[in-house]
């Protein structure tokens, strides 16, 4: 059976916050595969025939949603982790904790290839507690609070999404995820998880901007 068309879904959320590693990927892999719209409007994007690669969770969740399973998807970085072409920075001698997203809880084919990715770029990681499918955190999306001034600070928000919660809870929460990191800086494959470690006063950079060369502070 021949191997489906490849189509790169790049992340809208992610475009804004890093143009410049947006169009570094997006140039890269527009060589050999075809480039869809935003996740939301491009109706023409869901199509069986396709195989998805994606990185942002919101866009799988819509993939998803969409198609009921129909269309393949894969994850950008195992894409990449594979990609003999591919030849990421290095970046010797720095050390990074890896927030896992909790949306990725099932999928260890993420939690490899992200680490295989940063090994890869000569990244030491230490590895937190909550890591891999065992991570509470997805920025304002979901998080576990332990602390009980955090627990009280929900119970008087009974129903209330995390994003909706006023800016300072949400940084109050956040504040008690940073205190959980051990190394100045923290690296994200989701965009949520990079909003929420910034909103928490940490230091965070996503995956994406490190493979692409764009993070020069280090």
């Amino acid at each position: 059976m021949a191997e489906r068309q490849k189509l790169f879904f790049p992340s809208c959320n992610f475009s804004s916050a890093s143009p410049e590693a947006a169009k570094r990927i997006r140039r890269y892999l527009s060589r050999t595969m075809e480039v869809a719209g935003c996740c939301q409007v491009d109706e023409k994007a869901f199509r069986p025939e396709y195989r998805a690669v994606y990185f942002c969770q919101a866009c799988r969740e819509r993939i998803e949603e969409k198609t009921q399973g129909s269309m393949e998807c894969e994850d950008l970085f195992s894409y990449l982790d594979r990609d003999s072409g591919f030849s990421p920075p290095d970046y010797s001698g720095l050390t990074v904790n890896v927030q896992d997203c909790w949306r990725d809880r099932e999928h260890p084919e993420i939690f490899q290839a992200v680490r295989s990715l940063l090994q890869k770029m000569k990244i030491t990681v230490v590895e937190l507690e909550e890591c891999k499918e065992r991570s509470v955190f997805c920025g304002d999306l979901h998080f576990e609070p332990k602390t009980r001034e955090n627990k009280e600070l929900l119970a008087r928000y009974p129903g209330t999404p995390l994003y909706r919660l006023p800016e300072e809870a949400v940084a109050a929460l956040m504040r008690e995820q940073v205190a959980k990191y051990t190394c100045p800086l923290t690296v994200c494959y989701c965009n949520r998880c990079v909003k929420g470690v910034l909103a928490g006063g940490g230091r965070a950079v996503h995956l994406l901007e490190l493979a692409m060369g764009t993070f020069k502070s280090f």
